[in-house]
């Protein structure tokens, strides 16, 4: 998703299933990881699974998570916007905990509260417009003076086509 454009926030709100996404920014609230959330996440997961008249907000969530964490970079980048703080071991434990905690789940994901927000995610991320550009930035304009240089480079053009107009346009229409 970084790599489509795609920018991730920190929201500032309790509620951990308050995920928002407008203008290309991913809003997630902070969610922290400590040795009881496994249990904790399995054992809502089960709830939701075994009371039909129950929702599926908790297993969205963690199906969420889990398409958003692969691999222990993707953890490290969240932990590095503040989104995630785990008290586990490693990155690595943290991506395994989430790839593992919904392998057996039957869910789906039309129902879900998160369904809009991932259609919308989805939609934005195929748009090659947004890929164009966010690799544009990452490859091209990752530091200041790229920019500069892209900048004074354009001005230079606009001068030089100037200059070569008024030359054109005086030897046509010499002074009378």
């Amino acid at each position: 998703l970084k790599e489509a454009g795609i920018k991730f926030r920190k929201r500032k709100t309790d509620r951990f299933w308050d995920i928002k996404f407008k203008d290309g920014i991913l809003r997630l609230p902070r969610l922290l990881i400590h040795d009881g959330t496994k249990s904790l996440f399995l054992n809502l997961i089960a709830f939701e699974q075994c009371h039909l008249d129950c929702s599926n907000d908790i297993t969205s969530y963690v199906i969420f998570m889990d398409n958003l964490i692969n691999s222990p970079e993707d953890v490290g980048y969240l932990h590095y916007r503040g989104i995630i703080e785990h008290w586990l071991g490693s990155d690595d434990e943290v991506a395994d905990l989430f790839n593992r905690l919904c392998q057996e789940v039957v869910f789906d994901i039309n129902n879900s509260y998160l369904s809009p927000l991932s259609e919308s995610v989805n939609r934005y991320y195929n748009h090659r417009w947004n890929t164009w550009c966010a690799s544009l930035r990452h490859n091209y304009f990752n530091n200041p003076w790229a920019i500069i240089s892209f900048v004074a480079a354009v001005v230079l053009l606009l001068l030089t086509f100037a200059q070569t107009y008024y030359s054109v346009y005086g030897y046509y229409r010499p002074a009378q």
